[in-house]
C-alpha cells in the first residue's frame, strides 16, 4: 500500500471488509436463484362449479434452471379441500415442463365467492439442504346456484345425477311394488 499513510490503509481495510462480502453475496445470489428458477401459466385461475359439481383447469410448470429440481404443488385458503392435484409431486430435467392437473368439487352447502392459494415449490433435487423457491397462483372460485328444474337434465353429471336417479329408480319400484297390493286389497273389498 505504497504511499498510503497508516489511518488510510486502517480506512481502505475496513471498507474492504464490508464491501467484498457484500459484492461477493451479489455475485454469488443470481446464480442460485437461476438455478432454482420456476416459471409457471397462467398466473391466476378462475373456476365456476356448482354445489356438487365439479371444474377443473391446468397449470404448466417449467424448470427454468440449469438443474433438476423437484417440485410440491399444495393449496393453502379457505376450501383447500375441494381441491385435488394431479400431480403433486414430480421431478424436472432443467427447461423441461409438466403439466399440473387442478379440479375443484365444492360441497353441498357452498354458495358464492371463494379465494385460495395454489402454491408451487421447487428444491434442487441434489441439495441437502432443501433450498428452494415458489410461485403462488391466485384462485377465484364461484360457486353458482344449480339450474331451474326444468333444464336439471341438462346440467346435472356426477354424483349429483346418480342420486337423482336412484330416487327415481325408487320411488317407480315403490309404484310398481304398490299396484299388485292395490288390485288384492280392492279384490278382497268386493268380497
Amino acid at each position: 500500500m505504497g504511499n498510503l499513510k497508516p489511518k488510510e490503509t486502517a480506512v481502505l481495510i475496513r471498507v474492504a471488509r464490508v464491501f467484498l462480502p457484500l459484492i461477493a453475496f451479489l455475485v454469488l445470489l443470481p446464480s442460485q436463484v437461476q438455478a432454482l428458477g420456476i416459471g409457471v401459466a397462467p398466473s391466476k385461475l378462475e373456476l365456476k362449479a356448482y354445489p356438487l359439481g365439479s371444474a377443473t383447469s391446468s397449470i404448466d410448470v417449467i424448470n427454468a434452471s440449469n438443474e433438476k429440481s423437484l417440485y410440491q404443488v399444495y393449496v393453502e385458503g379457505e376450501s383447500e379441500n375441494w381441491f385435488s392435484i394431479t400431480p403433486a409431486e414430480f421431478v424436472l430435467a432443467p427447461q423441461d415442463s409438466q403439466e399440473v392437473k387442478i379440479a375443484i368439487s365444492p360441497s353441498l352447502i357452498a354458495s358464492g365467492e371463494y379465494h385460495a392459494t395454489i402454491c408451487i415449490v421447487s428444491l434442487v433435487a441434489a441439495s441437502e439442504l432443501k433450498v428452494g423457491c415458489g410461485v403462488k397462483i391466485p384462485v377465484h372460485m364461484q360457486i353458482i346456484p344449480p339450474p331451474p328444474l326444468a333444464t336439471i337434465g341438462i346440467n346435472l353429471t356426477g354424483l349429483p345425477l346418480l342420486v337423482v336417479l336412484g330416487i327415481v329408480t325408487l320411488l317407480l319400484a315403490a309404484l310398481v311394488a304398490g299396484i299388485p297390493i292395490w288390485i288384492r286389497r280392492k279384490t278382497y273389498e268386493k268380497k
